[in-house]
C-alpha cells in the first residue's frame, strides 16, 4: 500500500484515507518529538493507509499515544476500533456523547445499512470493530494534553453535531475542526481563496447552535483550519462569515420546500441549484458536469439532516 499524504509544517501530515474519492476525507498525522497522534481516522477500510503513513515516516507504532476523534459520523471514527488494534499504547478521546457508540458500534452499524444499505456498507465503510472501554478517554471542553513539547485543547463544538469536538493546537495556531469549519474541496479554490459550505448531517443539525460555536472559535483568532473535508486551509473571519451565510442559505432552502411534495428531492435539487450559484459566483472554472461529481455525495446528506431538523422542528 502506497500512503498518499500531504507533508505540511509544524509536524502536521494531511492523510487521503481514500474514502469514495481522492481528496475528500483526510485524517490528521500531528508528530511533536518521537510520539505521535491520529485525529480522525476515515473508516474501517482507511486503517491500512494510516498504517502505511506510520510505515513510510519511520513512525514506531508504540509511539503513537493518542487517536483523537472529532465526532464519531464513519468517515471520521470508523476506523478508531481497527486502528487502535495496532497501536498498543494509543488511548482515544472522544466525546462523552460518543463513548458508548464506540464501545458498542451495532446501533451506528444498523443505522447507516438502514439508510445506505448492506452493500454501501461492505463496499466504502467495511466495518466497525468495537474499542474496550478502558481505552477510552473523554475529551472534555478546555481540557488538554500533551504530545511532546506541544499541548492539544478539546473544545466542545456541537451544530454539526452534539458529541462534536475540535481541537486547538498552539503550535501552528490551527483548529482541527472535523466538520464544525465547513467542507472546502480543494477543486473548487478560485483566486478568491476557498469555498466553503456547511455539511447539514443528520440527526443532529443545529443551526443557532452551528453558528454561535463558529463565533466562539474564531475568538482564538486561528491561523489555520484542518478540515476532514479537505486538508488545511486558511481560516480567516471572512471564511467564517462565508460558513454563516451558508448555513443560513440551506435552512432558508428547507424552511421555503417544508410543505412540499417529494421534499426531500425538491430540497435536493435546489440545494444543487444554490451552490452552482455561489460557485459561478467563487470563480469556479470546473465544468458543471464535474462540479455536479464532487457535490453528489454531501448533497444527498445534506438534504437528509435538513429534513431531519424540519422534522423535529414542526
Amino acid at each position: 500500500m502506497k500512503p498518499i499524504y500531504h507533508n505540511l509544517d509544524f509536524g502536521i501530515t494531511c492523510i487521503d484515507t481514500q474514502y469514495m474519492r481522492d481528496d475528500f476525507v483526510a485524517a490528521y498525522l500531528i508528530e511533536d518529538g518521537k510520539r505521535a497522534a491520529f485525529v480522525d481516522t476515515g473508516c474501517y477500510l482507511s486503517v491500512p493507509t494510516l498504517l502505511a503513513t506510520l510505515d513510510k515516516k519511520n513512525i514506531k507504532r508504540k509511539n503513537v499515544d493518542y487517536i483523537i476523534l472529532t465526532h464519531i459520523h464513519l468517515d471520521h471514527a470508523g476506523g478508531a476500533g481497527e486502528l487502535i488494534k495496532h497501536l498498543p499504547n494509543a488511548k482515544v478521546y472522544v466525546h462523552e456523547y460518543g463513548v458508548n457508540h464506540l464501545i458498542d458500534p451495532s446501533k451506528l452499524r444498523t443505522g447507516v445499512i438502514q439508510v445506505y444499505g448492506e452493500l454501501f456498507f461492505k463496499q466504502f465503510l467495511g466495518d466497525l470493530i468495537p474499542i474496550p472501554k478502558n481505552r477510552i478517554i473523554i475529551a472534555k471542553d478546555n481540557d488538554e494534553i500533551s504530545l511532546g513539547n506541544r499541548v492539544l485543547k478539546f473544545i466542545d463544538t456541537p451544530g454539526h453535531a452534539r458529541h462534536h469536538v475540535c481541537i486547538w493546537d498552539e503550535k501552528s495556531h490551527g483548529i482541527f475542526s472535523g466538520d464544525t469549519l465547513g467542507v472546502s474541496y480543494r477543486e473548487f479554490d478560485t483566486h478568491q481563496g476557498e469555498l466553503i459550505f456547511p455539511p447539514t448531517t443528520p440527526i443532529q443539525f443545529d443551526p443557532e447552535t452551528w453558528k454561535n460555536t463558529i463565533k466562539q472559535l474564531m475568538k482564538l483568532k486561528p491561523k489555520y483550519a484542518y478540515l476532514t473535508h479537505f486538508n488545511r486551509i486558511e481560516f480567516t473571519q471572512d471564511c467564517a462569515n462565508m460558513l454563516i451565510q451558508h448555513i443560513d442559505g440551506f435552512v432558508k432552502i428547507a424552511t421555503i420546500l417544508k410543505n412540499t411534495p417529494n421534499r426531500h428531492k425538491a430540497i435536493k435539487t435546489t440545494l444543487l441549484d444554490y451552490l452552482l450559484e455561489i460557485s459561478t459566483k467563487h470563480r469556479v472554472t470546473l465544468d458543471k458536469i464535474q462540479q455536479i461529481k464532487l457535490f453528489k455525495g454531501d448533497l444527498e446528506i445534506c438534504a437528509q439532516g435538513l429534513g431531519v431538523w424540519l422534522d423535529k422542528n414542526s
